[in-house]
């Protein structure tokens, strides 16, 4: 029988000892087929079963089970792909360290479209005299964490909904989360309105994924509403096409204040009043918990707060 703590020699708080079975498991976790985990790893498949088999009875945990025809990867075995993951990618920042601790190395990070338009710009000018490389993917927040958790990047600055207890996190600004519209839509002159109103016109927002879509439809389920009660839904994975929209009236949209600072001041964009719409969210910098480079990520945040006060 198998037990669901993952609490052996093999596995413990600070570290894993990672042997090839640990490997083959995580290549399964993440193929979740036994054929393709061989033809990556250039093994039979008898091999990668074995060592699956192995693994699971040393540790004495059900890390994966059969429900025909489908190979399900247990949640106790999702947890310890995670760890081996991590630790993967832990000892590899740390090897690079070790073997070149007086050189510049190469910098990958992402960053949502709404934080990119903010601050990108101006946080690579200033970073780059300290990285040999940087590399920076522009995605919605699902994919960024998702390639944070994967090691393809180190660090993700994200705005919307993630769980923290999977991370860690430096906040870096709050900004307003703000329904807005064209000067010339009728919503725009009324001192206040409610989202009855609103559903009555085209809803331009971001795809499936989008911390600024993730904030809408979290609030809208809150009032018994959904985006598919608006009159027209028209998705575009670029804010600033968004933004280029609205300027032709061609519906409404909700996103950051900071993104509309310009168009709000110069009156070419309208907040819309309406009640009981009151939201702040805090832009944050995440990475995996307990990364080797967290000393320099709160630099790299303070830079971030500096070129924003600016």
């Amino acid at each position: 029988m198998y037990n669901n703590n993952i609490n052996n020699s093999y596995y413990g708080g600070d570290f894993i000892v990672l042997d090839r079975r640990y490997e083959t498991f995580l290549t399964l976790a993440k193929t979740v087929s036994y054929t393709k985990t061989a033809q990556k790893l250039y093994i039979t498949q008898p091999a990668v079963t074995q060592q699956i088999a192995s693994l699971q009875k040393d540790l004495q945990i059900e890390l994966v089970r059969y429900e025909r025809p489908n190979l399900i990867i247990t949640s106790a075995g999702r947890e310890l792909a995670k760890y081996i993951e991590s630790v993967r990618i832990k000892s590899h920042q740390l090897l690079q360290h070790l073997q070149s601790p007086n050189d510049k190395r190469s910098l990958k990070f992402g960053a949502t479209l709404s934080f990119n338009t903010i601050v990108e710009p101006n946080f690579i000018k200033h970073i780059a005299p300290k990285f040999t490389n940087i590399d920076c993917l522009v995605a919605n927040t699902d994919q960024i964490l998702t390639q944070i958790d994967n090691g393809q990047i180190e660090f993700g600055l994200v705005e919307g909904n993630f769980k923290l207890s999977d991370y860690d996190s430096i906040p870096i600004f709050k900004d307003d989360f703000i329904a807005v519209c064209n000067p010339q839509n009728p919503l725009a002159n009324q001192k206040r309105i409610d989202l009855k109103a609103c559903l009555k016109f085209p809803l331009l927002l971001r795809e499936v994924g989008s911390g600024t879509r993730s904030i809408l439809e979290d609030w809208l389920a809150m009032v018994n509403h959904s985006v598919s009660d608006f009159s027209k839904i028209i998705t575009i994975g670029d804010m600033s096409t968004i933004i280029s929209l609205l300027q032709t009236n061609m519906g409404i949209s909700f996103m950051y204040r900071s993104l509309l600072t310009e168009k709000l001041s110069t009156h070419q964009l309208v907040q819309l009043p309406l009640t009981s719409f009151d939201i702040t969210r805090t832009l944050s910098m995440v990475f995996q918990k307990q990364s080797y480079y967290e000393t320099q990520y709160h630099q790299l945040a303070d830079d971030i707060k500096t070129i924003l006060a600016k």
